[in-house]
């Protein structure tokens, strides 16, 4: 579904990524592991058109990224939830719904996108709770949840989730895990970046290691949980 071909990705004269090769196939959750400044949201800012590359490409159900704009990326399939939630906080939860759906507002009826409401508000019961409040208000879990929720709405085949669980206390973090395994059991394909190591091998049916913006390590999540040096590196072990 995609795929990352020996991308090279420079902030002004600094190389974050040097010539990295990721693979997800369709219906996996893919995660990416790595201490800070290794590349990881670098590579998914570069996935999804933020950041052009400097070399190498991207190909997503054989297409090449590489020369297209980031709003139709998002229309092509990708969404992209940002570390930080970047929700809008003046706006209401559903008004930052509606945004999540604004580029597909055009090409579904008002039914279908009424079902995509009806199911971010299945996935997280307390949006719909919430419904009128404005995002600044929420709490840091119920932000992480509407942040999720607005990509959702755009309909993805492919979600980038960039630290999902940062910030955020244990009975939150627990949660957001099973929803984005829920997620995932929907049929929407997943790659994960995760500060939160264990939990997101755990979750994940493959794994990368990046560090200092290439790939150290690959493999299933299983064996990555394992491996000794992950364990002293990554895991606290």
């Amino acid at each position: 579904m995609l795929k990352l071909v020996s991308i090279h990705t420079s902030y002004n004269n600094i190389k974050a990524l040097k010539g990295i090769d990721i693979e997800v196939n369709k219906g996996e959750i893919v995660c990416l592991i790595g201490s800070n400044g290794a590349g990881k949201t670098t590579t998914l800012l570069t996935i999804s058109g933020i950041l052009k590359p400097d070399s190498g490409d991207i190909f997503f159900e054989g297409e090449s990224l590489k020369n297209i704009a980031p709003h139709n990326i998002v229309n092509k399939g990708i969404c992209h939830v940002p570390e930080g939630r970047r929700i809008f906080p003046r706006l209401t939860v559903i008004e930052n719904l509606e945004m999540g759906a604004y580029s597909v507002n055009f090409k579904y009826q008002i039914s279908n996108f009424k079902n995509n409401i009806e199911k971010v508000f299945s996935l997280f019961p307390i949006l719909k709770e919430r419904v009128k409040q404005p995002g600044g208000t929420l709490s840091g879990g119920e932000q992480q949840m509407l942040a999720i929720g607005r990509a959702l709405m755009a309909n993805p085949k492919l979600l980038l989730l960039d630290e999902p669980s940062l910030g955020l206390a244990p009975i939150m973090v627990s949660k957001i895990f099973k929803t984005i395994k829920e997620i995932n059991e929907e049929g929407v394909t997943i790659l994960l970046v995760e500060q939160n190591a264990k939990a997101a091998l755990r979750l994940s049916h493959r794994g990368y290691v990046l560090e200092n913006g290439t790939i150290k390590l690959h493999g299933s999540g299983e064996e990555l949980l394992h491996n000794e040096d992950v364990k002293k590196a990554y895991l606290g072990e």
